[in-house]
């Protein structure tokens, strides 16, 4: 078996896509950190007027199929707004057919396009327009029906890129095909919200309990009255210096009583802006700036790193007969997960959870399966030889001549040792150590007293 080479190799990747404008300046992506991938794109916007209420849109290029969503609200002008993306290293086919239809055997219009002369479009371009087509039926015979739509050659770059079925996700059904790329989410900055309670005053106490001044703030853990303050009247406090205090009126909230006023309360309210709220835990932490932007040390600089290819894989499943795997990269430096945190990363591998689902439940059941049937194995064996079922006797495997010696009551077969063995046995057994000779030797110690000088 060939060992596997991990020595540095030297490659040539197609990257830096970035697109040159007068004057010499360059304006580069994230993209151009990877190699360029070319998809012909497919805009579904609307159909009108088409004889059918109920219908759906299918483009075609090829071996490779997509279908837009059936339409929730069946009318003859129904809107999909959907994106399909193909692959222009697989495309099988010279022609992208798009057909409008009411089933999967019944085609109401298509229309077709070249695919040497769909216009190609990379950012920051402008955005094709969708324009409307007309449908011809399946004899070629316009009938009215339109198609809204855009077609244009793209890369990975393009906006519609996360949100598009793609023909490399074909097994992808509904509404998870726009889950299958990758995007983008901010996490939001938090800010602390500090309250800080000065005093209270003309406080009014609810009935019963006037002429007790022990209890008139807290009454009994009932509330005297409360007031609300929005969060976008707080002021932002990031220097610090204390932010001004406020007197709050307060309002009644018994139900008996008719809201009114129920005295003031004296707070100095603010969104604290120059800390850092960990969400995380601290010794995978990898951003421990502000809440504030004004207060973040100006960058030096960004690093930035692009995944191009990975190969050799091992498969660690199969799917329709032939090994596959599931893989993704992950950007390690230090204790810091730049694209996936590690609590994303013991979520997926499924790491201390103790939280039952239907899925794992599935997969230890599996695991329980697999470890005891060697043990099952082992004793349905052991129960057919019990029962004769599986006999180790070798009688119905054995030879006439075997079957004859073992019924014969005189053995007719004898066999001879060689007298080089029994010479050999024979000088073993006389030059055999002194302790096989005889069986009253001493032990160590027993031998070293008896050897010791006596005073006789």
């Amino acid at each position: 078996m060939a060992e596997n080479d991990f020595s540095l190799k030297e490659t040539c990747p197609k990257i830096g896509g970035g697109r040159s404008f007068p004057g010499g300046e360059m304006q580069t992506s994230s993209f151009d950190l990877v190699e360029r991938m070319t998809f012909l794109y497919i805009r579904v916007v609307k159909a009108r007027a088409l004889p059918s209420n109920d219908s759906f849109i299918e483009v075609t290029i090829g071996s490779y199929k997509g279908r837009t969503k059936n339409n929730t609200n069946p009318n003859p002008n129904p809107e999909f707004h959907e994106v399909f993306a193909f692959n222009k290293d697989r495309l099988q086919g010279n022609v992208l057919d798009v057909a409008v239809k009411a089933n999967e055997e019944v085609i109401i219009g298509k229309c077709k396009f070249e695919v040497a002369e769909i216009p190609t479009r990379v950012p920051p371009d402008s955005p094709l327009a969708p324009q409307w087509y007309r449908l011809e039926d399946i004899n070629g015979n316009r009938f009215g029906g339109e198609v809204m739509l855009s077609v244009w050659m793209g890369t990975q770059a393009d906006e519609v890129f996360p949100e598009a079925w793609h023909s490399d996700c074909v097994t992808v059904n509904g509404d998870n095909a726009v889950i299958a790329r990758s995007k983008v989410y901010l996490s939001p900055r938090l800010w602390y919200l500090r309250v800080n309670v000065i005093e209270a005053q003309d406080l009014v106490p609810l009935q019963g309990n006037r002429t007790n001044p022990e209890i008139l703030l807290g009454q009994n853990e009932e509330c005297l009255g409360k007031c609300e303050i929005k969060l976008s009247q707080v002021e932002r406090r990031v220097m610090p210096d204390p932010v001004p205090a406020m007197w709050y009126n307060l309002e009644r909230v018994v139900d008996s009583v008719v809201p009114g006023f129920a005295g003031r309360i004296h707070l100095r309210v603010s969104l604290e802006g120059g800390y850092h709220v960990l969400d995380e835990s601290i010794q995978y932490s990898s951003d421990y700036r502000a809440s504030a932007k004004i207060l973040w040390t100006p960058a030096i600089g960004v690093l930035e790193l692009g995944v191009i290819s990975a190969s050799g894989l091992m498969p660690m499943k199969s799917r329709d007969g032939r090994g596959t795997t599931d893989a993704y990269c992950v950007a390690k430096y230090g204790q810091k997960w730049p694209p996936l945190r590690r609590d994303v990363v013991e979520y997926m591998l499924d790491f201390g959870s103790n939280i039952w689902s239907i899925r794992r439940g599935r997969a230890n059941f599996e695991r329980l399966v697999t470890f005891f049937t060697a043990f099952l194995d082992a004793w349905v064996w052991f129960d057919s030889v019990c029962k004769w079922k599986s006999p180790l006797s070798k009688a119905d495997s054995a030879l006439p001549d075997e079957l004859d010696e073992e019924f014969d009551g005189f053995p007719s077969v004898i066999f001879l040792i060689s007298m080089k063995l029994l010479m050999t046995l024979l000088a073993f057994y006389v030059m055999r150590h002194p302790r096989l000779r005889v069986f009253d030797i001493p032990s160590v110690p027993q031998n070293f007293f008896r050897r010791l000088p006596s005073r006789a």
